[in-house]
């Protein structure tokens, strides 16, 4: 698969740990490309909907991992997919932010935002 960075810059940056099992989370080795959802953290996907932002993770250099198993921990960066709704996502990402890639309606991973890119300087159109 293409990577993501190649249509694009990223939004923005999360570091992300996979909830195990126990938690709920993945039974299987989350692996690189896979669409998951966001969701943020003060949202019920329920009554709110979860948001097609989709991560790309990162080795330790910053460069995308190539397809296959992506570690349980580690960094991603984020491509909103909606440009329609850029303006409502620049209003809440910040550093800091906390939010959950999501399977469904399940968290599969804990994720927060640590780098604002292209969403910062994002006029909205």
């Amino acid at each position: 698969m293409k990577a993501y960075s190649d249509l694009g810059p990223a939004d923005f940056t999360v570091s992300y740990r996979f909830l195990r099992p126990d938690e709920g989370g993945l039974s299987r080795i989350p692996q690189q490309h896979t669409r998951w959802a966001f969701l943020y953290s003060e949202d019920d996907p329920q009554r709110d909907g979860a948001w097609d932002i989709w991560p790309e993770f990162l080795d330790s250099g910053g460069s995308p991992l190539p397809d296959g198993p992506v570690p349980t921990r580690g960094v991603a960066h984020m491509f909103i997919l909606s440009s329609d709704l850029r303006p409502m996502h620049k209003a809440r990402i910040r550093i800091g932010t906390k939010g959950y890639m999501i399977e469904g309606l399940r968290k599969v991973s804990e994720c927060e935002v640590t780098q604002v890119l292209a969403l910062a300087g994002d006029d909205g159109s």
